[in-house]
């Protein structure tokens, strides 16, 4: 019987081969909801992007933008890691790396946390996660 496990790590092979199939250069022009003015994305022989962007909401807007494109199965299972609900995907076996997660949650003051990162942090940050 195959592993749920190998299933998993097969489709994230496939799912990888497909994503550099579709990374070919290609000029496309996107009206995007959110943007102030004008962003330009190259993405280079890598893959990388590079965002020019004529502000930083714009800029950071991009780059959430850009890395759900490329990650968003990835971002799931970090959001799922955070909030203790991978067994909901990986099953039993990850019952208790989930009630480990839960036990030691963030119950601080985020607004207090936030204030000791860059001056414009927040706005920077739900600037990504708009994107």
């Amino acid at each position: 019987m195959i592993s749920l496990k190998k299933i998993f790590i097969s489709a994230i092979c496939i799912l990888f081969l497909l994503n550099s199939l579709w990374a070919q250069k290609t000029s496309t022009t996107l009206a995007v909801k959110g943007l102030k003015e004008k962003v330009e994305v190259l993405r280079d022989e890598w893959g990388v992007n590079h965002i020019y962007a004529l502000n930083q909401h714009d800029l950071f807007f991009t780059q959430g933008y850009c890395a759900a494109k490329d990650r968003l199965f990835q971002f799931e299972v970090w959001r799922r890691q955070a909030t203790g609900t991978v067994a909901e995907i990986l099953g039993e076996r990850a019952i208790k790396r989930d009630i480990g997660t839960r036990l030691f949650k963030f119950r601080g003051d985020l607004t207090k946390e936030l204030n000791h990162y860059h001056p414009q942090g927040v706005a920077i940050i739900n600037a990504y996660v708009d994107g």
